[in-house]
């Protein structure tokens, strides 16, 4: 699904009434031109053909919705070797699951509903850029779409903790286990594993809080050269948007860079939501073991200094380890463990 937030809060007054919403309201971004437009395709994969540099390497980046994949999208953007795609299985997994959608017939209209024509005709189409970054969300990928999509090109995993973005995704659509996709996400980093090519994982809060370290981080497990200009993007929409742009992506049409994260949630956690978030955190928390790790800029000076406690009285009983609080004794039995580990 193309549903993004930015921040805590998400979507602009467009997406009210969601839920009950039927068709209609056609989109602003179609009116510019989808990179996907059934007229637009042959004419567009002919021209590929004509450039020079036939050997593009595929990027594709999974996700779930809110989880920054189009800020992201964005970043690689601004690369002067990258070429990028909004979501190009999104007809193709409206086609095949009958998904309603407020710009479905629309959708269905103007882009390729054929999945494996999309993945060798648009995915794998030449190209005089380097790399051809596409934004993927991990339902899109149905039984019946060739193995080509997962076996070719390199990967990404990007995730966020529910705990951040269930109750607005809820507010929208119906949140279920289904929608949110991190069980899909779990299924392809398992197939890549299995496969000898574990994809690196990034989590959006580590993104948010230190966008340099992640993207060199990044960078350096595709084997791509960090740019900084992937820092930056100019406001509003942008010829890349998928025709669902003006419904979800009114929020990151205002940024012009990856947004800070705030210091606390705005709004308690609704009760009918727990088990829900009970059923999704075991895969989150599954895929943040492999997250990456910021690398710090070339000039910048790592400085690590002790975190002080909450009370200063309980300094000789008392010791941070890692995030957490723990007595001194506790703290050196886990360091004897960590030795004997390893």
């Amino acid at each position: 699904m193309a549903m993004e937030e930015e921040g805590i809060t998400e979507q602009g007054s467009s997406l009210s009434g969601m839920k009950n919403a039927g068709e209609g309201n056609g989109s602003a971004a179609a009116k510019d031109g989808s990179q996907f437009d059934r007229e637009e395709t042959s004419g567009k994969v002919e021209k590929l053909g004509q450039e020079k540099g036939n050997g593009v390497e595929v990027i594709n980046l999974w996700s779930g919705p809110r989880s920054l994949s189009t800020s992201l999208m964005y970043s690689f953007a601004q690369r002067d070797d990258t070429e990028v795609v909004d979501e190009p299985l999104y007809a193709h997994f409206l086609q095949t699951t009958g998904a309603e959608r407020p710009y479905r017939e629309e959708l269905l209209l103007k882009m390729e509903s054929d999945g494996n024509k999309v993945v060798q005709n648009i995915l794998h189409a030449p190209s005089s850029k380097k790399y051809r970054f596409c934004k993927q969300m991990a339902k899109h990928r149905t039984p019946g779409l060739s193995n080509e999509i997962i076996t070719e090109g390199k990967h990404i995993i990007l995730i966020r903790d529910p705990l951040e973005f269930l109750p607005s995704f809820d507010d929208v659509l119906p949140a279920s286990l289904q929608e949110l996709e991190l069980s899909h996400l779990v299924n392809i980093y398992s197939e890549l594993h299995n496969l000898g090519r574990p994809p690196p994982v990034v989590d959006a809060a580590a993104l948010r809080r230190n966008p340099e370290g992640m993207l060199r981080s990044l960078c350096s497990e595709l084997g791509i050269p960090y740019q900084a200009s992937m820092l930056r993007w100019k406001a509003g929409p942008r010829p890349e948007d998928g025709i669902w742009a003006s419904w979800w992506y009114s929020v990151v049409h205002k940024t012009t860079g990856f947004s800070p994260l705030p210091p606390y949630p705005s709004k308690p956690f609704p009760f009918r939501l727990y088990e829900l978030l009970e059923e999704c955190r075991p895969f989150y928390n599954m895929l943040k073991r492999h997250a990456l790790k910021p690398i710090p800029s070339p000039t910048t000076t790592v400085v690590l200094v002790s975190p002080t406690l909450p009370m200063h009285a309980n300094t000789q009983l008392l010791i941070w380890v890692g995030d957490e609080i723990v007595p001194r004794e506790d703290a050196k039995v886990r360091y004897q463990c960590c030795l004997f580990i390893h």
